[in-house]
């Protein structure tokens, strides 16, 4: 069985991100700016990180670019990770930007190699040698952390969580000699990760503490459909299931789940959040809540230091899609380089296929306000569900379940803010094809 996220090209910017009215050819600017910006630091090699310093060294060629990365890896797709676990493809396989990019770019990187302090004062960070590296302007793009609850069992042998391409490698090797794993975690990439699993012949089990799966995508509804047919393709699930011991001397042996089912397995994935990574931010006095808090150029409350990606915090929100790491990352890289972009958050996109079926989710997926209607269609001989939410002139959301290519027309009817009132006849009878006539 073949599933995966569609993700966007890494330059894309969605209809609520980068606002492109605010841009203008950097060519323009004054010429001051290049000799006042000399270096750059970026903690964090991935999507937004990386966006950012494609963008400034694309525009800017003098300026030094530093970036400190905990990792042994240059930049790799980070969202293949629960792919990559079942296929036989190898880290060279999901590597965005290999040595040669960096090389080519002149952009040095220091991999396996953390920065300990940062003094926004004195404009300087140290890395985990106790080497200082000043800076001009400072991203931080730290990320975050896959979330381990404190539960007992859980430093078993055969307990992982999945968040990095060294957990993806231990992975793979460890399933090589197991029958049977358990998915704790039934959002995107527990969906992802079972499905890699079960393509490898293992019996997999998904435990969803929610009542049913993929709830920040899905509702109940489309849940429903989208289980019934992964458990057709043989992999099994427990909603509204809470793991309470993860059981065995040294290595995992079976769970706990609810007060007396007990489930064999010989290994669990761990797939239930993450929290930002702001030790360091905090540390070094720059406001944090949950994550770092930004303003809508991605600035933190000291004006030459940027947050981006998972780590970063604006207006409340924390994104945690690839989407919005991108978006991100130009706006900070842009306003570094003297531009004044706006970031005005980012619609949640999700496209996935699992064994030639589609399923694509964005926007609102239920109604929430009087004005607000909905169209279900549902065909379950052909494992088709659709729901779309408009309030009666412009959609607002859609769950598309099994029907190629149209989850994507109709997320550009949103960005677009075309009408559907045209639509709506022919959305109730299931065809689809209006959406491919008109223009």
């Amino acid at each position: 069985m073949d599933i995966f996220i569609w993700e966007r090209s890494l330059r894309r910017t969605t209809l609520f991100g980068t606002d492109s009215e605010n841009f203008s050819r950097l060519e323009n600017i004054k010429s001051d700016m290049d000799t006042q910006l000399e270096k750059v630091l970026i903690i964090g090699n991935g999507a937004a990180g990386m966006e950012a310093a494609s963008r400034i060294r694309e525009k800017n060629k003098t300026v030094e670019i530093t970036i400190f990365t905990e990792e042994p890896y240059h930049f790799y797709s980070r969202i293949h990770l629960s792919t990559f676990i079942g296929d036989n493809s190898s880290a060279e396989d999901i590597t965005i930007y290999p040595k040669s990019w960096y090389e080519k770019n002149n952009i040095q990187v220091f991999l396996h190699t953390s920065v300990v302090k940062v003094n926004p004062l004195e404009k300087f960070v140290i890395d985990g040698t106790w080497k200082k590296h000043g800076y001009d302007k400072l991203i931080i793009a730290t990320g975050a952390y896959p979330f381990v609850p404190p539960i007992q069992g859980v430093e078993l042998k055969g307990v992982f969580t999945l968040r990095n391409l060294q957990d993806a490698l231990r992975i793979k090797k460890f399933m090589k000699n197991c029958k049977d794993a358990v998915i704790i975690g039934g959002g995107i990439l527990g969906i992802e990760a079972a499905a890699s699993l079960n393509k490898n012949d293992l019996a997999v089990t998904v435990i969803e503490l929610a009542g049913f799966i993929m709830p920040q995508q899905l509702n109940q509804e489309g849940a429903l459909a989208l289980q019934k047919i992964l458990e057709k393709r043989g992999i099994n699930f427990r909603t509204s299931a809470r793991v309470q011991i993860f059981e065995g001397e040294s290595a995992l042996k079976s769970i706990l789940v609810n007060e007396n089912e007990h489930i064999a397995t010989q290994m669990a994935i761990l797939s239930i959040g993450i929290s930002p990574n702001i030790g360091l931010a905090k540390e070094a006095g720059i406001q944090s809540n949950r994550g770092i808090v930004v303003n809508n150029n991605m600035q933190t409350n000291f004006k030459d230091i940027y947050a981006v990606g998972d780590v970063a915090e604006i207006n409340g929100t924390i994104y945690g899609i690839w989407p919005a790491a991108v978006d991100q990352g130009l706006v900070a890289a842009d306003h570094i380089l003297g531009l004044s972009p706006t970031y005005r958050g980012s619609l949640p996109l999700h496209i996935l296929k699992v064994a030639g079926l589609e399923l694509t989710t964005f926007g609102q997926k239920n109604i929430i306000h009087r004005n607000e209607h909905e169209v279900i269609y549902h065909n379950p001989a052909d494992d088709q569900f659709a729901k779309i939410i408009h309030d009666g002139e412009y959609i607002l959301g859609a769950i598309i379940l099994g029907i190629p290519g149209i989850g994507f027309r109709l997320e550009r009817l949103l960005k677009k803010k075309k009408p559907i009132t045209d639509y709506l006849s022919y959305f109730e009878k299931g065809d689809w094809n209006i959406l491919k006539r008109k223009k």
